[in-house]
């Protein structure tokens, strides 16, 4: 149960409040993008701007950390250190690097490190060479590619050659995508499912992770797939 930005449906993305709340429906893993600021900190956002989350429309590659510490605290994007000292122990974390470059990605792998959690962490990206890169850097790292459609089988052994998985998105993913995948030797995740019904197709299809909005929901789902399965 993979909680995408915490539980977005319910809370405002990439908070405490919706991390919290992702734990307490269950999530076991907590999806989160990271950006980088002018001046080097890398920071818990998903678009380019503030405007969607804060109304601010500069870009964050732009502002330095006393831009954002002038924001309001429930408008000020959380630290990735701040995320992984409060989550690192409560649940494995998969950190999407949002627009990488060279001069900053490595830092990503840092901070996993400097908060022992590399054993919880997994970071992935749709671009692959920054994944290529980080683990050339940080051969300990666990990797995934996001696809945003199903590769086939040449494609599949290259990923496997750097990474342990590959995250497609869901509408994308069937029983022959999953068996070429496993062939490789690649878990899948399915991004993003908020429809209880998909879920439940990728759960019988064994996917090895579903990204959602609502924790809730596909709580209730494995559930269902679980008697099911049972009967």
């Amino acid at each position: 149960m993979i909680a995408h930005r915490g539980a977005s449906a319910y809370a405002p993305e990439h908070t405490f409040a919706a991390y919290d709340l992702a734990l307490e429906q269950g999530a076991t893993m907590l999806e989160l993008d990271v950006r980088v600021t002018l001046d080097g900190e890398l920071v818990v956002l998903h678009d380019t701007t503030l405007l969607r989350t804060a109304l601010q429309p500069g870009r964050v590659a732009q502002m330095t950390c006393a831009d954002l510490a002038a924001l309001d605290a429930p408008l000020r994007p959380l630290t990735l250190d701040a995320v992984l000292e409060r989550y690192g122990r409560r649940a494995r974390l998969l950190v999407e690097l949002k627009d990488p470059a060279p001069a900053w990605e490595r830092g990503v792998a840092d901070a996993v490190l400097r908060h022992g959690l590399a054993e919880r962490v997994v970071v992935q990206s749709f671009d692959a060479a920054a994944l290529r890169r980080l683990r050339a850097a940080a051969p300990w790292l666990s990797v995934a590619p996001l696809r945003r459609r199903a590769p086939g089988t040449r494609v599949l052994r290259g990923i496997a050659a750097y990474a342990g998985a590959v995250g497609v998105w869901h509408g994308l993913v069937d029983q022959e995508f999953v068996l070429r995948a496993r062939g490789c030797g690649l878990a899948v995740r399915a991004w993003t499912v908020n429809d209880p019904r998909e879920m439940q197709r990728l759960l019988a299809l064994g996917v090895d992770g579903v990204i959602t909005d609502r924790p809730d929901v596909l709580r209730d789902a494995i559930g269902r797939d679980a008697v099911v399965r049972a009967a």
